[in-house]
């Protein structure tokens, strides 16, 4: 079975790849943001100032991984079936 529903990306270019990351960034960035500070600092005592060096790589290091299971869960979309 083909992905068609990918067929419109051969002819994106590297601009409209882009804007497309950018608007979907402007729109949903911050919300994302508000709803970490919601979920992780209500309070406002524990912002990402706060935060040292070593505590900042390790949250970072938990949102990498995060991202691979995504990356993994798409992966098994994307590879055709046998």
């Amino acid at each position: 079975m083909t992905a068609n529903y990918l067929e419109h990306l051969k002819n994106m270019t590297d601009e409209m790849i882009r804007e497309i990351a950018l608007k979907e960034f402007k729109t949903l960035a911050v919300e994302k943001f508000n709803q970490g500070i919601a979920e992780h600092n209500p309070d406002g005592s524990k912002g990402l100032s706060q935060c040292s060096p070593l505590q900042l790589v390790q949250e970072a290091k938990k949102e990498a991984w995060d991202q691979v299971f995504y990356l993994t869960a798409l992966e098994q979309q994307l590879i055709p079936e046998m």
